[in-house]
């Protein structure tokens, strides 16, 4: 039985990238994919619908059913929209078949292995996406009053006002489960991890970076998957009461890729399950480790 998981980072909506990604996922004998946010969940956009048919259809192919959780630039108001009423056994939404997404502050387990998901995060390009929606506002109000009968929603198509938690939503995650988990997936960083190379080091990204920081004090995971930094780094933070949490951050889709050392393998990451199992023989990393050859 494969039950391996395939974590991996920020696809952008890449198709194509993405279906590489089965291909190494078979390889690696994963029955699941889990992508830690950007996924591509643009389903207002005619291409964002065709990409999540595209993926579904490969991932039906490969044999793998592949889950993600929600980024910055991910609609994630429009998944709680079309699929709140479709959720599976595990409590995951269903969006296609094969393809499945997991809300702020799920919990699921698989193979013994306790697993909890945190999205969303800040956008640094906020400003040029609020701008990009507005001249396309004004250039679709200028073909109206020239006759035009098409009235295209431009608002919250680049730029979504969810993307980030708030400390009330955080609040209420927490309060209905505090318990610890194994493996914590979010899109963001925890704040006190430390890549060698940190583009979201702003002071706008420090508020959500807070947030994830206190999961892990709250939920004291043994490791904790994270993208949105589109650079491969493994860190260790404590994480309260002597414990401590192993931080591997994810690279991207080669198209986003904007680090020199870049390779496709820094995109993503064998987790072997049962992961307790790992732990007690010894065989899980407890100390930083370089990046795959």
């Amino acid at each position: 039985m494969q039950r391996n998981v395939l974590i991996a980072g920020d696809l952008h909506g890449n198709a194509t990238f993405a279906q590489a990604l089965l291909q190494v996922a078979r390889r690696k004998e994963c029955a699941r994919v889990f992508v830690v946010g950007d996924f591509g969940a643009w389903e207002h956009m005619h291409s964002g619908r065709r990409y999540f048919d595209v993926v579904n259809r490969a991932a039906k192919k490969a044999g793998v059913t592949v889950y993600f959780l929600d980024g910055n630039h991910d609609k994630s108001s429009l998944l709680h929209e079309l699929y709140d009423e479709h959720p599976d056994d595990e409590g995951f939404l269903v969006c296609r078949s094969h393809l499945r997404y997991a809300p702020r502050g799920h919990r699921w387990t698989w193979a013994g292995t306790s697993f909890a998901a945190f999205g969303g995060a800040a956008s640094t390009d906020k400003a040029w996406r609020l701008a990009r929606e507005a001249r396309k506002a004004a250039k679709a109000e200028t073909r109206r009053r020239y006759g035009s009968s098409k009235r295209p929603e431009t608002a919250g198509t680049l730029w979504f006002p969810e993307e980030e938690m708030t400390d009330e939503e955080l609040d209420a995650l927490l309060e209905a489960d505090d318990s610890p988990v194994d493996v914590l997936l979010t899109h963001d960083k925890p704040r006190a991890s430390e890549p060698p190379w940190n583009r979201k080091d702003k002071p706008e990204c420090y508020p959500n970076q807070d947030r994830i920081q206190r999961v892990v004090r709250t939920l004291r995971p043994a490791v904790l998957f994270h993208g949105h930094l589109h650079v491969r780094y493994t860190d260790t933070i404590a994480s309260g009461d002597g414990q401590w949490t192993r931080v591997e951050g994810l690279a991207c889709d080669p198209e986003a890729a904007q680090y020199l050392e870049y390779s496709t393998e820094h995109s993503w990451y064998v987790l072997e399950l049962p992961y307790a199992e790992q732990r007690l023989a010894g065989t899980d990393e407890t100390e930083p480790r370089s990046l795959p050859a």
